[in-house]
């Protein structure tokens, strides 16, 4: 053991020394506290809209009692007053904000036809979606792999290439006993600095202490210590710096890049998910086509669906609020189908993503993270699900007056339901993702050492 830390002490003096390593881990360093502050920024903004849409939902009200000063009509307020659907990021969400940024976390709700609202979304910047977020998962993803490239390439071949090797064996100790300190070191350095920065945005963001603060550094040490299985690996090859180099890089791209864009186009041909645009395009024929029917079946039609109104009044003239709030919830009914099969081909796709995420580990690291955060797709799906049942929550609120006639006043306004949902995380898919993760660090360390006792075995 005396011998394993004077090896260890050696490397932190080489360490010390080498100005190329120190540079590459600060620049890391500084890349993960920018990823914590972007992270943090980006899911405070979104706190902040969020609750800039009181404000805005106080504001129209004001607008509405100006407009309608006495009892108004139920239909004119249902049309012109709007509310919003919002969902809440979890206090996690600014480590890994995994679909926050891409998939709206408010929804403008009025009292007409639902889908198209759900869909009806600002625009993305493809650019921005395609790199995604620099958060913290995604330091921890994509760039510590490269920190421990640049530490690990020459782990063994940089003794031989110096001559070193042979004057190092002479002495008392084994190569297996050098190889072992000069990763070690490495992974405490690495290790250290990872944990370090995932207790800094711990801190910063104050996250809720619960299980996942375990959850999150075990999947943080696992990751790093399958780079470095993956670094000792390559090593056990023996041969020269510019070979392990070469390898590990492109070991890197093929788990981080390749093999996730052949998941895409794999998972996009098994799992085809029909486009929105299909369905929101049928609603709005359906509803248009709403203006020439009988009133009576339009009527008829709804009271399947609400047989509660089945006796009101009869609709007299051409229009009226009731008939037309009918038919817009009836091109809702008409693409329900739709809608569910779109919800759940989105879901069914991800469940296959997940199923073969254990072919990268950077895939089923950032679907941990993801899960954990509560801003995974699931998640959204979720608060789609809400705000679908506050739409129907705002109907039945609104339905009673305008099928009994009743005027609407200033003091309903406070009586209106109201929307909030926090994204949670998904435990399931977490720890699922945990175990393959620890399978990946138990293969690759096993594949090593055999390769590595089958090279010593040659050389004896």
């Amino acid at each position: 053991m005396k011998k394993f830390w004077i090896l260890i002490n050696f490397e932190w003096l080489n360490f010390k020394a080498d100005k190329g390593l120190l540079i590459l881990t600060t620049l890391t360093l500084f890349a993960g506290l920018y990823g914590i502050y972007y992270g943090t920024t980006e899911i405070e903004r979104q706190r902040e809209n969020i609750a800039a849409l009181d404000v805005l939902t106080e504001h129209n009200v004001e607008e509405m009692k100006v407009k309608f000063p006495g009892e108004a009509d139920a239909g004119d307020i249902g049309y012109y007053h709007s509310t919003f659907a919002v969902n809440h990021p979890d206090s996690w969400a600014s480590l890994s904000m995994g679909q926050r940024d891409v998939n709206p976390y408010y929804i403008k709700l009025r009292l007409l036809n639902l889908q198209s609202q759900l869909y009806d979304t600002e625009n993305i910047n493809p650019l921005k979606v395609l790199s995604g977020n620099f958060d913290l998962a995604f330091v921890l993803v994509y760039l510590f792999p490269l920190l421990i490239i640049g530490l690990c390439f020459n782990i063994l071949s940089l003794e031989k290439e110096q001559g070193t090797l042979p004057l190092l064996m002479s002495q008392p100790i084994s190569l297996p006993l050098v190889v072992g300190a000069k990763l070690t070191f490495r992974v405490l350095i690495v290790m250290g600095l990872a944990l370090l920065l995932s207790i800094i945005a711990m801190l910063w963001e104050q996250v809720s202490p619960d299980v996942r603060v375990a959850l999150w550094l075990g999947v943080v040490v696992l990751n790093t210590l399958f780079w470095f299985g993956v670094a000792f690996l390559v090593a056990a090859l023996q041969k020269n710096s510019a070979f392990s180099a070469v390898t590990l890089l492109g070991v890197w791209l093929m788990l981080t890049i390749i093999i996730p864009a052949l998941l895409n186009v794999y998972v996009a041909i098994k799992q085809p998910v029909p486009q929105a645009l299909e369905l929101t395009i049928k609603q709005r024929e359906e509803v248009h086509g709403g203006w020439d029917k009988p009133k009576r079946e339009t009527m008829n039609k709804l009271f399947t669906l609400y047989p509660q109104w089945t006796d009101t009044t009869e609709i007299q003239g051409r229009f009226a609020w009731r008939w037309y709030y009918a038919f817009q919830h009836l091109g809702d009914v008409a693409v329900a189908d739709l809608a569910r099969d779109y919800q759940e081909s989105l879901q069914a796709r991800h469940q296959l993503v997940e199923r073969l995420s254990v072919l990268s580990v950077p895939v089923n690291v950032q679907g941990v993270f993801n899960a954990m955060t509560g801003s995974d797709l699931p998640s959204h799906l979720a608060f789609l699900q809400s705000a679908t049942r506050y739409h129907g929550e705002l109907r039945e609120f609104y339905y009673p007056f305008l099928f009994n006639q009743v005027g609407f006043t200033h003091a309903d306004y406070d009586r209106e339901p109201r929307h909030t949902s926090t994204s949670s995380p998904d435990f399931t898919t977490a720890y699922s993702g945990l175990v393959k993760l620890f399978l990946s660090v138990l293969l690759v360390y096993v594949a090593g050492l055999l390769l590595f006792r089958m090279k010593e075995a040659i050389v004896k």
